[in-house]
């Protein structure tokens, strides 16, 4: 694990940062925090573009649809293609049809644009008739009712899953943003079942699909993130470089799982930004 100043070399890696061609980069707490876009984040894609690296956004937040963060992006200033925004509702569909081909009708505790995506990949989503499966999410909407439904589809034995293991959502505001894992924990609690499956990070899987789709080795991909226990396991589970960025929620301090621990840690995405173009002007 290396840390790193806008100064520091690349160090016995080198060889390894050279053969990077895609960066997947999360999003909330690495590119921007809130609403609010870093500084570092326009320049880097742009060196990113500059040096012939392509890139693709890798959130767990499934609060919105594909569609409204290309538009939110759009308006930050970046412009990216619905393609390249991979969302963990996006490997709860990729579950549904592997592990559960049976399931047509879901109930869903997330929000409209979380459903909607399901909708576009083909499930039915139901209210309160009878389901085939239950998913959670990110459910800023949440409301009682929603929950309790969900709490006796679980009851009942049906399969669940949920998107992805977080417990908050970062913010700049003085406030706490449960996010999907606290409401599984709810859930268990009041069902004694955990999810059957949780499709996102760090489930590598998620990360092979962009891989897969792209024509890439793992060699060949980094992974750039904000937290440990997501971002960073996943990255050393998939064997893709991982690099952690200190603008979210993680701190160096906590550093402390080898199953988690980042080839990198930086400040901010200037320094990585630095370090790639350190790595192409450096002769094998």
């Amino acid at each position: 694990m290396l840390g790193v100043s806008k100064t520091s070399s690349l160090g016995p890696n080198q060889e390894r940062w050279k053969r990077v061609r895609h960066v997947v980069l999360d999003m909330d707490g690495t590119i921007y925090l809130g609403g609010r876009l870093f500084a570092e984040t326009l320049p880097f894609l742009a060196t990113l573009e500059e040096l012939g690296i392509g890139w693709d956004f890798l959130t767990n937040n499934n609060s919105k649809s594909r569609a409204d963060y290309v538009e939110s992006l759009v308006l930050m200033g970046i412009v990216v293609k619905a393609e390249q925004v991979v969302i963990s509702t996006d490997a709860s569909v990729a579950t549904l049809r592997g592990d559960f081909p049976e399931v047509r009708k879901i109930f869903v505790l997330g929000t409209s644009g979380m459903k909607k995506d399901l909708e576009d990949a083909g499930f039915e989503v139901v209210a309160q008739d009878g389901c085939d499966a239950v998913v959670v999410g990110y459910d800023t909407s949440l409301n009682y009712h929603h929950l309790c439904q969900a709490a006796y589809w679980i009851g009942q034995g049906k399969p669940y899953l949920a998107t992805h293991p977080d417990l908050v959502c970062p913010t700049e505001m003085e406030t706490i943003l449960p996010d999907c894992g606290a409401i599984c924990t709810l859930l268990e609690a009041a069902t004694g079942r955990k999810p059957d499956r949780v499709s996102g990070k760090p489930n590598p899987a998620i990360l092979e699909t962009i891989l897969d789709r792209r024509g890439l080795d793992a060699g060949e991909v980094m992974m750039v993130g904000d937290r440990i226990y997501t971002d960073m396991r996943m990255a050393r589970e998939a064997g893709v470089l991982g690099v952690l960025t200190l603008t979210g929620e993680a701190t160096r301090e906590e550093v402390i799982d080898p199953a988690s621990t980042p080839d990198l840690i930086i400040n901010d995405l200037g320094e990585l930004e630095a370090l790639l173009r350190s790595s192409r002007s450096t002769p094998l």
